[in-house]
């Protein structure tokens, strides 16, 4: 993939080219982040001439990055040292190197990786950048890079927070996969990165599942790469996105054209399920909820939020499932009349007990977003007649995602520390902003209730326009904001609090 790409610009452009840009783009981007410069990154400070900078250089393409970078810093001021992992490293990129003035130490070898990694210790860098691998070189990393990748991973886990060096990936973590965002290989051996500097758009593995957590802060430098190259695979939903995307009322709305949701959330057992569904829409910005729950809850609802009205009726979208049990016949019943209610192009959100019912009683189509974490996916792949456990959920939500999404017919979100959203068509959305603060008790149940603002919003302008609806981008839109409110709640960790901060996360669009 990368080669061909690579001998295209260097025919038409000169040799190096593309590799001296994103050389470039790398030495600047880990100047920057020493100085300070990224409000996400945190480094030690320290004075230039001391900033000692190690570039772990691999064969290939890659590498070259690495010692073209090492030269472009060194220029800079900085003391940098060339550790290779390979016998064959870029020849021109180490020329350029050793011209700047970069020191350069022995190879690797799998019988000095100790001695060298207590040479790294003394020399305590205060960035290490990784170049071992590049996209041209899949298979996970070999020894001695291996050991040593592993090595200073265990050595960093040692230091307090902040003291240990900044790892900056040259294009991405090496040993990443880069299609399903895990560690690659048997034995995988993985630095994770607190900057990724990568060359022309993000590879998917950046974005999905374990790989999401590894990169860091990612810088997505153009370098002139071919058209081919840049065909995006999966959608990257950001805060400028979630501020257009966004169904706000319009001045002529009433609460009508603005979309009403109804929500069958809520039991006897689990009655503040109704009560974080209902205010987490109407914090959102719904205008007209119709509660379904059962008659037990609702007083509870009611008081919490009174502009609530109780029973059917026309909706645009509505909610099944949270607080209620697939197991319990009462539960069932209740779900199963909301589902048989729900009208014709009416978006419908089938979370926790209505999960259960997926491929028995209920069966889903493309006017429904399925919203499991990964033990329920693993439930909804066993009734779907796929086996498999959480723990190989979370290891690959985007495959498992878009595997639920093309069963169902139906859109899933995945929740997790990463959310994945895939649409039944392919195409995948994924959000990387995720925050500990959102494992709490009822969090889903807020995400629920903001999901449903936007979709009865989004359908009732869809509508009226004769537009179709992205049911995938329309749900990452509602995800990222739920993700927001997390963020500003912290560090409260109670889904009323993530509530509460709702229209904070909204103002600050």
């Amino acid at each position: 993939m990368e080669k061909p790409l690579v001998a295209q610009a260097d025919r038409e452009q000169g040799a190096d080219a593309l590799m001296r840009r994103a050389a470039y783009a790398l030495a600047h981007h880990t100047h920057r982040t020493l100085s300070g410069d990224y409000a996400d990154v945190t480094v030690t400070p320290a004075p230039r001439g001391r900033r000692r900078v190690l570039v772990l250089v691999g064969a290939g393409n890659n590498g070259g990055d690495g010692l073209y970078g090492a030269a472009y810093l060194r220029r800079r001021g900085y003391p940098v040292v060339v550790l290779p992992t390979s016998n064959h490293i870029h020849e021109r990129g180490a020329a350029a190197a050793r011209q700047a003035g970069v020191e350069f130490w022995p190879r690797v070898l799998p019988e000095t990786v100790a001695a060298t990694l207590d040479l790294v210790q003394a020399w305590k860098p205060v960035a290490i950048i990784d170049a071992i691998i590049g996209i041209g070189a899949l298979p996970p990393l070999r020894e001695p890079a291996l050991s040593l990748v592993r090595g200073i991973r265990e050595w960093r886990s040692r230091l307090p927070d902040g003291a240990g060096p900044l790892v900056v990936a040259c294009d991405h973590p090496s040993g990443l996969d880069l299609y399903q965002g895990a560690e690659s290989g048997a034995e995988p051996g993985l630095l994770p990165a607190d900057l990724t500097v990568t060359m022309g758009a993000a590879k998917t593995g950046m974005l999905v599942g374990p790989g999401a957590l590894t990169v860091g802060s990612l810088q997505i430098q153009g370098i002139g790469l071919p058209e081919p190259a840049m065909q995006p695979s999966v959608g990257l939903v950001e805060r400028a996105d979630v501020r257009d995307l966004w169904p706000w009322p319009d001045f002529a709305d009433h609460k009508y054209s603005r979309g009403v949701l109804g929500v069958m959330a809520g039991s006897s057992r689990y009655p503040g399920a109704g009560v974080l569904v209902t205010s987490a829409a109407l914090n959102a910005g719904e205008s007209f909820l119709r509660y379904l729950g059962e008659p037990a809850v609702q007083p509870v609802v009611l008081q919490a939020c009174p502009e609530v009205v109780l029973g059917e009726g026309r909706c645009q979208a509505r909610i099944i499932g949270p607080g209620l049990v697939a197991g319990s016949p009462q539960h069932r019943e209740q779900m199963l009349d909301a589902w048989r209610r729900r009208n014709p192009g009416e978006l419908v959100i089938l979370d926790a007990g209505a999960l259960g019912l997926i491929g028995t009683e209920i069966q889903p189509d493309a006017d429904c977003l399925l919203t499991p974490h990964a033990g329920e996916a693993a439930a909804l792949a066993a009734q779907l007649g796929r086996e498999t456990t959480r723990e190989t959920i979370e290891s690959n939500p985007y495959a498992w995602a878009s595997h639920l999404a093309a069963d169902t017919h139906a859109t899933v979100l995945l929740k997790g520390p990463t959310t994945t959203i895939a649409n039944p068509g392919g195409t995948v959305y994924s959000l990387t902003h995720g925050t500990r603060d959102l494992a709490t008790a009822g969090s889903g149940d807020v995400l629920a209730g903001i999901l449903g603002y936007v979709f009865a919003a989004a359908t009732a302008r869809a509508e009226a326009r004769g537009e179709s609806l992205d049911v995938g981008k329309m749900a990452a839109v509602g995800a990222w904001l739920h993700t927001e409110a997390g963020r500003l709640a912290a560090p409260t960790p109670r889904a009323t609090a993530i509530v509460k901060a709702i229209p904070q996360a909204l103002a600050g669009l």
